[in-house]
């Protein structure tokens, strides 16, 4: 299983336990606040526990938050990656006309989704305002070594377009060989 595979899995995991517990803490906080608010004698001590099961509560619902934002991401980290593998070049600016949101909210998610490994050996070049994927750029950087050493012509392997199960991201692999996928690393067959 690749790295980005699991780190986008153990994501999930953490998203749902976050959604489910923040929202139940929270929920279980503001009725216990309720039902000592009408039932109550006036009491400091009470006065303490209300405030106490408030805090909780708004405990309780920012961890609800914390998982929305973690859900959020991993459904962004899709939509990058199927434009990703229509763009190689990782253009922050089409990321952003694709999402509809700007280049500064693209730039924050993307280093976001890299420091939680959802891409792994990635980093953002500010200088050209792109994503550097850097199985990609090996990649390229083998097919132009290939070209620039053969003078004659040399049939070219034939390359399939093969989907990402696990990011749903294009990649190009020889046909018949086992590759990887350039955003999660997964095994492909091509």
């Amino acid at each position: 299983m690749s790295k980005s595979k699991v780190a986008v899995a153990v994501s999930q995991i953490i998203e749902l336990i976050e959604r489910v517990l923040g929202f139940g803490w929270g929920a279980l906080c503001v009725l216990a606040a309720l039902v000592t608010m009408v039932e109550h004698d006036n009491s400091k001590e009470e006065a303490v526990a209300i405030i106490m099961m408030w805090i909780f509560a708004a405990l309780g619902f920012w961890v609800y938050f914390l998982g929305r934002k973690r859900m959020k991401m991993r459904l962004e980290f899709k939509k990058y990656v199927a434009q990703l593998s229509m763009d190689s070049f990782g253009s922050l600016d089409s990321l952003a006309s694709v999402t509809g949101t700007s280049v500064e909210v693209v730039k924050k998610n993307l280093a976001y989704m890299i420091n939680k490994k959802f891409f792994t050996d990635a980093y953002i070049d500010e200088q050209a305002n792109r994503l550097v994927l850097l199985s990609m750029e090996k990649k390229a950087q083998a097919q132009t070594q290939v070209s620039q050493q053969t003078d004659q012509e040399v049939p070219q392997p034939k390359l399939v377009a093969c989907t990402c199960s696990c990011c749903g991201g294009m990649s190009k692999i020889v046909k018949g060989a086992v590759g990887e996928c350039d955003f999660c690393g997964a095994p492909l067959q091509g």
